[in-house]
C-alpha cells in the first residue's frame, strides 16, 4: 500500500520552483515543466535547449549552496522509486555532495525519484512534478535562499514536506 507521510522533522522548509506561483493558473499565462518542452513555444517564447539546461543549473545550484549552508558533504539515497538506465542508484547509497548534479537533474527530467538526506542529518531533498523541488534543513539558511532567489528561483517558505512511502502493512 503507498501511503503519503509526513516527512522532515527539520524546522525549515522551502518549495522551489521556476516561476512565480502567482502566475501558475494565471489566464492565458503557460509554463514549461519538462525536458520534452525544449522547442515548444510559451508566452510567444521558443523553449530552448540552452534555457532549459541554465534552468537545470539554478536548481543544482541551490542543492549545493544549501549543503554548503548545513556543513552537508555526504547524502544517502533515502527513498528510491524510479531510475532509467542512466542510474544505478541504491536506497542507503552514499552520494558525496559534488556528485549530486546528476541526481538532481535526473529528478527534474522524471528520470529518477529518489530523495536525498544530509548523512549529518541537517538537510533533506526532494522532488515533485512541475519542476518543484522541497528542501528542509535546520538552519534557516538564507545565503542560501538569497542566492537561489538571485538565480531566478521562487522559494515558498514553511513549505510541509511530504512523502509518497511504499508501506506493505
Amino acid at each position: 500500500m503507498t501511503m503519503l507521510s509526513s516527512l522532515s522533522p527539520l524546522p525549515h522548509s522551502w518549495r522551489v520552483c521556476r516561476y512565480e506561483e502567482q502566475l501558475r493558473g494565471h489566464k492565458g499565462w503557460e509554463s514549461w515543466i519538462d525536458k520534452a518542452d525544449v522547442g515548444d513555444r510559451f508566452n510567444g517564447i521558443v523553449l530552448s535547449d540552452e534555457e532549459y539546461l541554465r534552468v537545470e543549473n539554478t536548481y543544482i545550484a541551490a542543492v549545493v549552496r544549501f549543503a554548503v549552508a548545513t556543513s552537508a558533504t555526504f547524502f544517502r539515497v533515502s527513498w528510491l522509486h524510479h531510475q532509467d538506465a542512466n542510474f544505478a542508484l541504491t536506497p542507503g547509497q552514499i552520494v558525496v555532495r559534488s556528485d549530486v548534479g546528476p541526481i538532481v537533474r535526473g529528478n527534474l527530467r522524471g528520470e529518477l525519484d529518489c530523495c536525498l538526506d544530509a548523512v549529518n542529518d541537517r538537510l533533506h531533498i526532494e522532488f515533485g512534478y512541475d519542476l518543484y523541488m522541497y528542501v528542509a534543513a535546520d538552519d534557516p539558511c538564507e545565503r542560501a535562499v538569497a542566492g537561489a532567489e538571485e538565480d531566478g528561483l521562487w522559494l515558498t517558505p514553511n513549505f510541509p514536506l511530504r512523502r509518497w512511502d511504499d508501506d506493505d502493512t
